[in-house]
């Protein structure tokens, strides 16, 4: 109970923001209390308990003694003793090793309590410690690193047995040093593509190439190595702006730092700080605007220098100048570039436009500024 009010508190104060907007004070604050109640009421449930067990623990032991005292007396004492069988010395021993009993069955019990309670809170973390651990990550792959293109063969995925396809018969290719964008509604299965793409899902039907090559046989941890991405749901540690941006890389040299910062727009909110790039994250990043979150990890991933570049609405917190900058920056760069997108301006700097929808089609519409590129494949997201 201790950690669901623990639980409760954390989260309230990690969403003020949200509470704060959508005026639940008043509801979080009950919630707060309640499972505060709950706790205090189930600690003086367990402490009654454990008065009334030591209580009958004594009781149990001085009837024990005084049985055992009457018993030796005016049984073993006297009758045993008129024959010379039983002496006082055999009596104190008896009784000495009674005590030594009841005291290991009242200890036996008291690790028996102490048990039952370790497997509730193990029960707690068995979501956590019985997770399989990530399949295929190692490499069967001996040869060079393969060109930073990806390939999806028919490729279906859902999140478990008798749930929809989130996405069935999904085909397309994107060629070494490419700029494509993703678009669709929402909710038709674009981050769970990039998800597969980037290996923290694994399809159950077709395969994923990279360069040629399976997924599977050149192995997440290989493969990883080639790419950065910039997740919706990324976060910031606790350190320095400068150890965000390297991700606690102990050879991090403090130019490549600012050339990361420089490209993704960063450099001038960071010097204008008081510590400039030793400043201190807050909780999470919560000292820091959305617009420069999203920056610092886009800097971040532009730190490991991609070869394969996958961004999740990285620039939606941006305003239409950045954007356009960052945009600008980023098509310099000669490595292969996964985007989803809404947002018109990061849509028209992409070399192809892929159309994620609920049917069983692939349409690929062209930017204007794009040359037509020939094939049509098909990918599939039913409901």
């Amino acid at each position: 109970m201790t950690a669901k009010q623990h639980s409760r508190f954390l989260e309230a104060v990690r969403g003020v923001q949200t509470i704060r907007l959508h005026n639940q004070e008043a509801e979080q604050t009950g919630r707060y209390l309640n499972a505060a109640a709950d706790t205090l009421n189930t600690s003086i449930a367990v402490q009654r308990l454990d008065m009334l067990f030591t209580a009958l623990q004594g009781l149990a032991n001085g009837a024990q003694r005084l049985g055992v005292l009457w018993l030796g007396v005016l049984w073993l004492g006297v009758w045993l003793g008129l024959k010379g069988q039983f002496t006082v010395g055999m009596l104190t021993a008896f009784v000495a090793y009674g005590d030594q009993f009841s005291s290991r069955v009242a200890s036996l019990i008291d690790y028996a309590i102490e048990l039952r309670m370790l497997r509730l809170q193990a029960e707690r973390l068995a979501d956590i410690v019985l997770t399989a651990p990530e399949a295929y990550a190692s490499s069967e792959h001996v040869g060079p690193l393969p060109e930073p293109g990806v390939a999806f063969n028919k490729v279906g995925f859902r999140y478990a047995e008798g749930e929809p396809w989130i996405l069935r018969e999904c085909s397309f290719e994107v060629r070494p040093g490419e700029s494509v964008a993703i678009v669709g509604p929402s909710g038709c299965g674009k981050s769970t593509l990039i998800r597969l793409l980037l290996g923290l899902l694994d399809p159950q039907q077709g395969s994923i190439e990279i360069g040629g090559i399976d997924l599977r046989r050149l192995g997440k941890s290989r493969y990883r190595s080639m790419t950065a991405s910039v997740m919706q749901d990324d976060h910031l540690f606790t350190g320095s702006i400068a150890e965000n941006i390297s991700l606690f890389d102990a050879l991090a040299t403090p130019q490549d730092i600012e050339d990361a910062a420089r490209l993704a727009g960063v450099h001038e909110d960071i010097v204008a700080m008081p510590m400039g790039y030793h400043s201190l994250v807050g909780d999470m990043g919560s000292s820091l605007s959305g617009g420069q979150q999203q920056r610092l990890f886009l800097a971040r991933a532009l730190y490991r220098r991609p070869q394969i570049l996958v961004l999740d609405e990285a620039t939606s917190h941006l305003d239409v100048a950045m954007e356009r900058r960052l945009n600008h920056a980023i098509k310099a760069l000669n490595i292969t570039r996964i985007v989803i997108a809404h947002r018109p301006e990061t849509i028209a700097h992409a070399d192809r436009v892929i159309e994620l929808s609920e049917g069983a089609t692939l349409s690929r519409p062209q930017p204007r500024h794009a040359a037509p590129i020939p094939a049509t494949s098909s990918i599939g997201d039913t409901p």
